[in-house]
């Protein structure tokens, strides 16, 4: 039966192609072009439905995590406005509160225009021993909630020097003014 069939289709369109060879060719372009566009648009599709199920399972866990409360969206609320004297002020008092001998001090405020805070570091050189040193760290975060230590780098010139020179570089975060 398909052998007849085929016969059967190769002779009409043989004839249809003899009597109007144009149109047969432009039709049969068309249906060219037209199978193309189908597989096309089926695998457009496919994707658009693999898309649209992904962003669906994105949504779900978005809806099962946790929202944060109004107090951590607005932390920038909680921080102290920008006094650049204010902070040398009280990290000079407390040095000198803790008897600790500020050798050099720095300050450079960073440049974070994507921030919603204003970053202010602190690089003091002091000498003295260890327990002063650390009476100062804990005076430091007990009056300025807003300021961390980011590190701490001591030495020694002389395994006899009884007090080693040590770096503290401070990071204090401010509340951007607000520009109007």
């Amino acid at each position: 039966m398909s052998l007849h069939w085929f016969s059967f289709c190769e002779f009409h369109f043989l004839r249809a192609f003899k009597a109007r060879p144009i149109a047969i060719s432009v039709l049969m372009f068309s249906a060219i072009g037209l199978i193309t566009a189908l597989a096309v648009y089926g695998e457009q599709s496919q994707s658009e439905g693999k898309l649209l199920q992904e962003s669906r399972q994105i949504k779900e866990k978005l809806k099962q995590t946790p929202q944060l409360s109004d107090q951590q969206k607005d932390m920038r609320g909680d921080l102290p406005a920008f006094e650049s004297a204010g902070l040398v002020k009280v990290l000079n008092r407390l040095a000198g509160e803790a008897k600790l001998s500020l050798d050099e001090v720095s300050f450079v405020l960073d440049d974070n225009a994507n921030q919603p805070f204003l970053r202010y570091r602190a690089t003091l050189t002091v000498s003295s021993g260890f327990p002063v040193i650390r009476r100062f760290l804990d005076q430091v975060r007990a009056e300025q909630p807003q300021v961390s230590l980011d590190s701490i780098v001591c030495t020694r010139d002389d395994i006899t020097t009884a007090q080693p020179t040590c770096d503290l570089i401070f990071s204090a975060f401010y509340r951007k003014p607000i520009r109007g």
